[in-house]
């Protein structure tokens, strides 16, 4: 018995196998050959976890007994059975105990192995309170919820202290939720307090938690400045357009002076225009186009254009001001191409994501063309296609499948029918081939649609270059195995159940003959 690696983690299916072995069904209890172990890389303190195990036999898989064990500085704090028949899980709870890192061990008949892994104290407090300002004088009402690492409501003892806006704690209480794991207080302001952003602090053993509220003296503006735009985005070479109303609170219109500041990012703000015009309830203003604009990552490469706004009463100089944030654009469109997975794999197909939409993020149907270049190992053209994608509702999938020979993928996605662009919208993606030593892989393709509700079945198809007997796979969800089986067909079904919310993953591999596991997992 020569198996090792027994650890997996929730992203990442990390697995060693070692031993001849042909997949099959689970029959008669055979000696255990080898072995997978799926495991958890954190454990949370006080929940529930598993580790789920497949034992494979000289004739394929077969039953065993095995034992889960945690250790500390060679202390015992877990210690789980069961007998596994051919596939299945050992559930335990983990105890309340210190944040760390630990050795798991998983023991069966003629092997032992043994991974790191990390145990944390994973809960939380929950603090609101009542509204988000606050005069001077009013009441502050605060809400506690405890929850444990299952999301669960638990009674704890928790301190509440609160900072007023110069950092003086003002406020400072011990208690304890109730069975439902809430507790409440009330703050008195005094009428003269200071000023600005609170900060009401609540703290357990076990986790810590921060909210900010503001104390100001609020007082009605006299009147509004409102900015009306034909839309959110503009082109960096079409002037700025708009109007700005100005009304009291009664309804009439304020007569004064409009004052508008246009400053554009690049890299710094800088302003590039100002607007000035006589308002009577009402006025219309055109800026210069912006010209140039530097992209910021926020949003998504796009530039940023800022209006500051004024308006002056004639007879007080009394001012209310205002600022919009404009999006600039060179292109009326805009593409974003989102890939299945981080890397491909040769010969099994592979998905894109197209997304056409305006610079304010609304749904655009488009015609988009996209080139897709192979690479071979030697950084070379392999091969070569386009495809031509017409985006219904701003989206499109298009499918691929790499030839076997190829290590780098690039993809170059550009608009065939440019409107009232600077520049035709383009997109790429450079997505590099996952290794496999004797070129073998599986990939997972869910075949249902949709979302599913809790109950409601969800359908995948594994696609695989090399044929096996079995596919083993595992729902992953909030860092727990939830559920684990095995199948014979290329499809698998699973019922979704409060334990795979709010998302989960599927892990799913393969044992081949040569004894390498070729996995794969999705989202």
């Amino acid at each position: 018995m020569r198996s090792k690696i027994v650890i997996a983690i929730t992203l990442i299916l990390c697995l060693a196998f070692s031993g001849s072995v042909l997949p099959g069904c689970a029959g008669t209890a055979q000696a255990v050959e080898s072995y997978v172990a799926v495991a958890p890389k954190v454990l949370h303190a006080g929940g529930q976890e598993a580790v789920s195990l497949a034992l494979f036999g000289e004739n394929g898989l077969t039953s065993g007994r095995v034992e889960v064990s945690v250790f500390k500085e060679g202390n015992r704090i877990i210690e789980a059975s069961e007998n596994i028949k051919g596939k299945g899980t050992i559930e335990f709870q983990v105890p309340d105990v210190e944040a760390g890192q630990y050795e798991l061990r998983i023991t069966g008949a003629g092997f032992e192995d043994e991974a790191q892994v990390r145990i944390e104290r994973s809960s939380l407090i929950f603090l609101e309170t009542d509204k988000p300002i606050y005069k001077p004088g009013q009441t502050v009402h605060i809400r506690a919820i405890t929850l444990d690492a299952e999301l669960k409501s638990t009674s704890e003892g928790i301190t509440i202290e609160v900072l007023d806006a110069k950092g003086i704690k003002i406020f400072r209480k011990q208690l304890d939720t109730d069975e439902y794991g809430m507790a409440t207080l009330e703050l008195p302001i005094s009428s003269e307090p200071n000023l600005g952003v609170w900060k009401i602090n609540a703290a357990s053993e076990k986790d810590e938690t921060q909210l900010d509220v503001r104390v100001e003296e609020y007082v009605l503006p006299k009147y509004e400045v409102e900015v009306e735009l034909p839309r959110d985005w503009f082109l960096v070479n079409e002037p700025v357009t708009g109007s700005v109303g100005a009304e009291y609170s009664f309804g009439k219109p304020v007569k004064g002076e409009l004052v508008i500041k246009a400053s554009r990012y690049v890299g710094e703000w800088q302003e590039y225009a100002t607007f000035t015009k006589a308002i009577d309830g009402e006025a219309e203003f055109e800026l210069p186009a912006v010209g140039y604009v530097a992209g910021v990552p926020a949003a998504g490469g796009l530039g940023n254009v800022m209006l500051d706004v004024t308006v002056s009463e004639n007879s007080t100089g009394y001012e209310e001001s205002t600022s919009e944030m404009l999006t600039v654009s060179s292109s009326a469109v805009n593409i974003q191409l989102i890939s299945e997975s981080v890397v491909f794999k040769p010969g099994l197909p592979f998905s894109f994501l197209v997304v056409t939409e305006t610079p304010d993020n609304e749904p655009v149907d488009s015609r988009v063309n996209a080139e897709i270049t192979y690479l071979d190992k030697e950084l070379e053209e392999a091969a070569k296609e386009q495809k031509e994608i017409e985006t219904v509702n701003g989206i499109a999938m298009f499918e691929v499948v790499p030839p076997q020979d190829s290590v780098v993928m690039i993809v170059e996605c550009f608009e065939l029918t440019p409107v009232s662009s600077v520049q035709p919208a383009r997109a790429s993606r450079v997505i590099e081939a996952g290794y496999s030593p004797t070129g073998n892989f599986i990939h997972i393709e869910q075949i249902s649609e949709g979302v599913p509700q809790i109950g409601e079945e969800i359908v995948f198809k594994v696609h695989a270059t090399k044929e096996a007997a079995n596919f083993y796979y595992e729902v992953v969800s909030r860092d727990k195995v939830v559920f684990t089986d095995f199948t014979r067909s290329d499809r698998i079904s699973l019922v979704t159940t409060p334990q795979m919310t709010p998302s989960a993953k599927l892990l799913v591999y393969q044992i081949l003959p040569n004894s390498e596991v070729a996995a794969d997992y999705m989202p």
